[in-house]
């Protein structure tokens, strides 16, 4: 009986183990391990991992948080201890009460403190062409899924991982299906020709502070915001000649509104990764260069109390590897990728460099960042609390923002309003007027006081930037800045936001989400027609929505209206349509019981072609935007459209977005290299297309060829077309430098008044 018993309580304690799940790796899912030369997950096989990985480790849940503009899921892997997966909701809580100092006392934050965890947001492939992260995520949830090392069971128990595998699915899912399509072919590893993010290419990292995206909107409001994390680590790739991966401190200029005790932190966890990195052998590590931190257009989290660590690591092409000599390793801000200084101690010495070699790199990076977290959880969560304690009780002024109820364009206050609620910031309405500041301020107007747990962020978007001079010595050049220098919203949207340094009172109450106002119809039995005021973009979004309903429509000339006012004569259905109107944007319509007299000019709507060069052009896509966001209509054009000739048969207008003359009229062969078609969607200071090879480099250095059907650009036929539509009565609309396409010698009147102008002199 007793042996019975002995083998019983065996098969007892053996069974769980016998029956438990496997974990299936990244490898059997995929049929390659990640960083494997030419081989890519995509999002619909990332995606299928991530949601079988969480029916097998009760450490991993998986949410689909919403959907891509594209339609596609976009989603986030929390990953934890089975207990703490199971409590999420009681660890939200405890981060949101820690959040705020004015509702948690000292004591009180001291015993959530003992019972929180580090919060620890992962955020990978925002930038599509930098798809390493996309297939490192996969190996770091998979190996905190089954490790069970003291280092794995500490980050489970101490830290809340929440991975977000790719901010940008559909443009992972077009580079890896670019990819694919050419893996083989003299074109394998170059970059697509179009935008690598459906509208914004590279410029979705410099969406943070106005949100239009929706794919920023969903890791704002369902990722960022209900978790406050202490830390954010940001995964990103770079040039190929430089560093083989960058970490923090950040060069300056540095937001003068992040709190000082987020930027030590930064520099402290920053500098202990690059330690552990370096501590395996691996060369080539820089802190301290090219990028500063100076833009809440690039960084959300520092001016929401966390931290924020960046890693930049130097790319393939794409997926295939590359051969870098030595005499070919540049130099930028902060480094010379030849010398060793103290802040890039052990260069690397050039050489083969892979895909696999990005993801091991960036593997030590989290696991270092990841174990960090786990041993200083305490001191994260205290600093964050007094992080917070500073944002409430700030030392300086202003005291707050006053946005006046009497402004030109109601939708825009809205916006902006809006805005700084995504961001969490807390936004009152005044109830009735009230002075503050020596002024009078009328019932309705919106406040932002500025002690509040966000603060900074309110600050950062409200004020009017002031770029510091920065020489690179003593009386040198101005050193150049990464990239934006000035992000002031009011300015942005047309509105009027003013400081107030003193504290004030007024009656108010908190807003949750700002509405548009409605529209109002003026009726009478005796209406010959209505009008309405062409004084802000609204009237123009009504007008394009009466037009695409058949409603005849004119611009006034003459005596008794303002120029440009727009006039509706009376016509079958015209009330009803009107009222829809009203209703939908807030434009005052008014009644005339007799005709206007004068000129009156038709309206028609207009036939718009907007031109997509195979450079891929950022403004090309933000034009798209703003078309697609309105209602306009209009038509993608590409060079062979135009080249065809005919143009006013099917257009009145057509439009080229911002880029390069010689992209646009010699596409790529006018550069003799792939680089523009980068360089158009990325930043200054050391991105991967940053440091791609002109057309005085080498074939060898120029990167991979795009397919020839690419190449082309306009050619002296498409450019001949545009010249005939022109003179046929077109109206032609050059944006920014694709002006240069009309500022030659014989353009007439048309110069570039910078042509010649050094950076230095401008």
């Amino acid at each position: 009986m007793k042996l019975a018993t002995t083998f019983l309580a065996l098969l007892i304690s053996i069974g769980p183990a016998v029956a438990q799940q496997p974990i299936t790796s990244p490898e059997s899912a995929f049929g390659f391990k990640p960083g494997t030369d030419r081989k890519l997950a995509d999002w619909k096989e990332l995606t299928a991992y991530f949601k079988k990985l969480s029916t097998e480790s009760d450490r991993i849940h998986y949410e689909e948080v919403g959907k891509t503009t594209e339609g596609r899921p976009f989603i986030a892997v929390t990953i934890s201890s089975a207990d703490t997966i199971t409590h999420l909701d009681k660890y939200k809580r405890i981060q949101a009460q820690l959040a705020d100092p004015r509702v948690t006392s000292e004591e009180q934050a001291k015993q959530l403190i003992a019972q929180g965890k580090t919060v620890l947001i992962v955020t990978c492939n925002i930038h599509s062409t930098e798809i390493a992260s996309s297939q490192s995520a996969t190996e770091f949830a998979y190996r905190l899924a089954t490790g069970n090392t003291p280092e794995i069971q500490s980050i489970l128990n101490n830290v809340i991982i929440v991975l977000v595998p790719s901010l940008n699915p559909d443009g992972q899912q077009l580079v890896v299906d670019w990819y694919k399509k050419y893996l083989g072919t003299p074109y394998e590893g170059s970059n697509p020709v179009v935008l690598w993010a459906h509208y914004t290419g590279h410029d979705d990292n410099r969406d943070w502070s106005s949100f239009t995206q929706v794919e920023t909107r969903l890791a704002v409001e369902k990722i960022f915001n209900p978790w406050h994390p202490q830390i954010l680590y940001d995964l990103h790739q770079m040039g190929s000649n430089g560093p083989r991966i960058y970490l923090p401190p950040w060069v300056d200029p540095i937001d003068p509104n992040v709190d000082p005790l987020l930027v030590s932190s930064m520099n402290a966890l920053g500098t202990n990764a690059a330690l552990d990195i370096a501590s395996t052998g691996k060369q080539g590590v820089l802190v301290h260069g090219v990028y500063d931190f100076w833009s809440p257009l690039r960084d959300y989290i520092a001016l929401h109390n966390g931290l924020r660590v960046l890693t930049e690591s130097a790319s393939v092409n794409i997926a295939s590897p590359i051969d870098i000599p030595f005499d070919r390793l540049d130099r930028g801000i902060g480094y010379d990728a030849k010398v060793a200084t103290w802040n890039f101690p052990d260069p690397w010495k050039g050489g083969h460099w892979t895909l696999g070699d990005i993801v091991a790199y960036q593997i030590d990076a989290f696991f270092s960042i990841a174990n960090n977290a786990a041993a200083f959880r305490e001191r994260y969560l205290t600093n964050y609390y007094t992080i917070g304690e500073h944002a409430v009780h700030p030392k300086s002024g202003p005291y707050a923002y006053v946005i006046p109820a009497e402004q030109s364009d109601p939708t825009a206050v809205v916006r902006l309003v809006n805005t700084l609620r995504i961001a969490d910031n807390e936004v009152e309405q005044a109830t009735s007027d009230f002075e503050a500041g020596g002024k009078h301020y009328a019932r309705g107007s919106y406040i932002v006081r500025l002690a509040q747990p966000y603060g900074a962020f309110a600050k950062s978007v409200l004020e009017i930037q002031k770029y510091p001079n920065i020489p690179e010595y003593p009386g040198g050049p101005l050193q150049r800045p990464y990239d934006v220098t000035a992000q002031t919203l009011p300015l942005l949207f047309g509105v009027t936001a003013i400081p107030v340094e003193d504290k004030f009172t007024a009656p108010a109450s908190s807003v949750d989400v700002a509405s548009v106002p409605k529209g109002h119809l003026e009726r009478t039995k005796d209406a010959k027609g209505y009008l309405i005021d062409d004084q802000t973009n609204t009237s123009l979004y009504a007008l394009f929505a009466l037009l695409k309903e058949g409603v005849q429509a004119y611009r006034l000339t003459g005596p008794g209206a303002t120029p440009g006012t727009i006039y509706i004569p009376s016509q079958k259905g015209v009330e009803d349509r009107l009222a829809e109107i009203a209703e939908k944007f807030p434009v005052t319509i008014h009644f005339v019981t007799t005709e206007p007299t004068g000129a009156a000019l038709l309206v028609k709507l207009p036939r718009i072609a907007l031109y997509q060069s195979w450079i891929a052009s950022m403004d090309e896509g933000w034009t798209r935007w703003i078309f697609d966001q309105n209602g306009i209509p209009y038509t993608r054009v590409v060079d062979a459209d135009i080249r065809k000739g005919d143009l006013n048969q099917r257009f009145d207008v057509i439009i080229l977005p911002d880029n390069a003359p010689a992209a646009i009229t010699a596409g790529r062969q006018g550069f003799g290299g792939e680089s523009p078609a980068v360089a158009t969607q990325a930043a200054p200071g050391g991105r991967r297309g940053d440091n791609a090879q002109t057309a005085a480099a080498p074939a060898s250095e120029r990167g991979p060829q795009s397919p020839p059907e690419f190449k082309g650009g306009l050619g002296e036929a498409g450019v001949a077309s545009l010249k005939a539509f022109a003179e046929s009565g077109g109206t032609i609309v050059t944006l920014n430098r694709a002006s240069e396409v009309y500022a030659t010698k014989d353009s007439g009147t048309v110069a570039n008044a910078l042509a010649g102008v050094t950076n230095k002199d401008f």
